[in-house]
């Protein structure tokens, strides 16, 4: 373009300043308007299980929400109506009921929406159904709840739903709001776990399963991320006791020294080094070693060890050792991740190879749905959480991680799912989870555009009919908890706590 003149000059600046400043003005309007609109998505669904998604069935209804919906109707359904979830046990479901395990990102979006909105309904709603289900949904006989992998509370019957087989599904993240609204019925919790989940106190010897109902307990089955999460229970509540000066219950000291002793005692059967999966011979797990689960061990032994440390300073020296040793584990694997492939996760225990099992195959996978199947951003954010425990006083441990979380979400930079294929909410949050985190380990804008791209295309694929709750995969239409669909939305609300 030719100026003719120094007026034609100043017109062409005014022009393009002005263009320029409406395209950042439209920017940033988009922006604006892109964070608004994923608030009013998870307001959206926060607001619908407040006002629809309760326990309106049998005799007593109660402030509990449903861990599985029709989106239309937002009624409770059935196996035959809803249709089996490929890659999700019939007897992990909780159909027909509450699974507050299963929600732990719904309640965690309600008591941070309350941070956020200033709007007290949503915390008021949270510790109306905690409390109701401390209050109601414990057994009497064991303390433990109606709660896990395969129990849950039915709203019909007012009594346990599922298999009575009490199994912890993940750190409960709410003890104090708990022990707020319900201090005797926790406390009754974390006995329970001792008294009527370890089989034998004097070795440690447990199973992930245990009768509800009544004490029956097994044996040999000693996956180490449970005893992570019941360490990890024994010491918040001990600690809480002797900060009252009440000291009841002394003996939870000894959980956890037991406990810890049988995770010492495995790590050393293996003649590869490797902490065995469980002493039973059924399964072959003595056989087996899961690096992910003895990560989440580690995870849990490093906060409790924090907790503890001013009350008994060896015990937290000695769960630390026991937490680093899986770390040093964890990098002395052959890992391809960096090469485009995936972490080692299952490995024979004698040779530390790589090894199939039914139920779990030896690598991570960039997506994966299969039942005890893990993703590449699945384990990427257990590293980011064990990266931000070992930064401070670990840095060299540390950096490795960042070097691997880093590799992992290099990957989904270019890999898109296959929307013809099952997909389901939970894979779509662990990849948004990702992409932020590498964002805030980075500072490279990249991680948080894909952050807003898998978040969109989750938007698209499972909340496009304009329904609040999402649906649990994009091949089935109603909601349920166990597939992620809480979890998809609070990673939106994450995203939306990034811009």
């Amino acid at each position: 373009m030719k100026m003719k003149n120094a007026n034609d000059m100043k017109r062409f600046v005014v022009l393009f300043s002005g263009l320029f400043i409406l395209g950042l003005y439209s920017f940033v309007s988009n922006e604006e308007n892109e964070k608004d609109r994923l608030l009013k998505k998870v307001k959206a669904y926060a607001d619908a299980m407040i006002e629809k998604g309760r326990d309106n069935y049998g005799d007593l209804q109660s402030p509990l929400f449903a861990a599985a919906l029709d989106r239309s109707g937002m009624t409770l359904g059935s196996t035959e109506s809803f249709g089996e979830i490929q890659g999700v046990r019939k007897s992990d479901r909780s159909l027909g009921g509450a699974n507050p395990q299963e929600d732990r990102s719904l309640y965690a979006i309600l008591y941070q929406l309350t941070d956020i909105t200033a709007e007290e309904k949503y915390a008021r709603e949270a510790d109306k159904s905690l409390k109701y289900f401390f209050d109601h949904c414990q057994s009497p006989e064991t303390g433990l709840m109606a709660w896990g992998e395969h129990l849950f509370w039915d709203f019909r019957s007012e009594s346990v739903g599922g298999t009575d087989m009490h199994e912890i599904n993940g750190e409960w993240p709410f003890w104090d709001q708990c022990y707020r609204l319900a201090p005797e019925e926790s406390w009754r919790f974390a006995l329970g776990l001792w008294d009527n989940q370890i089989d034998s106190k004097e070795t440690g010897d447990y199973s992930r399963h245990a009768r509800w109902s009544s004490r029956e307990t097994y044996q040999g089955f000693e996956f180490p991320r449970y005893a992570g999460q019941m360490i990890s229970t024994w010491t918040d509540a001990y600690v809480r006791e002797e900060n009252k000066g009440k000291s009841r219950r002394g003996d939870l000291i000894n959980a956890i020294s037991t406990v810890l002793v049988r995770m010492e005692e495995n790590s050393k059967i293996a003649a590869s080094g490797y902490l065995i999966a469980g002493r039973a011979e059924q399964g072959d797990h003595i056989n087996v070693v899961w690096l992910n689960n003895n990560l989440e061990m580690a995870r849990c032994l490093w906060d409790a060890a924090d907790k503890i440390k001013f009350l008994d300073e060896n015990l937290a020296t000695r769960m630390e050792k026991l937490a680093i040793q899986q770390d040093m584990d964890f990098h002395r694997t052959d890992h391809y991740i960096a090469e485009g492939g995936g972490f080692s996760v299952t490995l024979h225990a004698k040779t530390g190879e790589p090894r199939q099992r039914s139920m779990n195959i030896p690598y991570t996978a960039v997506w994966a749905t299969g039942y005890g199947y893990s993703t590449h951003a699945d384990l990427a954010n257990l590293l980011y959480s064990r990266y931000l425990q070992l930064k401070e006083n670990h840095p060299q441990l540390a950096d490795k991680y960042k070097t691997l979380i880093v590799a992992a979400a290099e990957q989904y930079l270019a890999a898109s799912p296959d929307e013809n294929e099952l997909q389901k909410p939970d894979a779509f949050a662990k990849v948004v989870e990702l992409m932020i985190n590498t964002y805030q380990l980075t500072g490279e804008e990249k991680f948080f555009k894909r952050a807003k791209y898998f978040a969109w295309l989750g938007i698209d694929l499972f909340l496009s009919d304009g329904t609040p709750l999402p649906k649990a995969s994009n091949q089935h239409n109603h909601y349920e908890a166990i597939t992620g669909g809480p979890d998809f939305m609070y990673a939106l609300l994450e995203l939306y706590k990034q811009y």
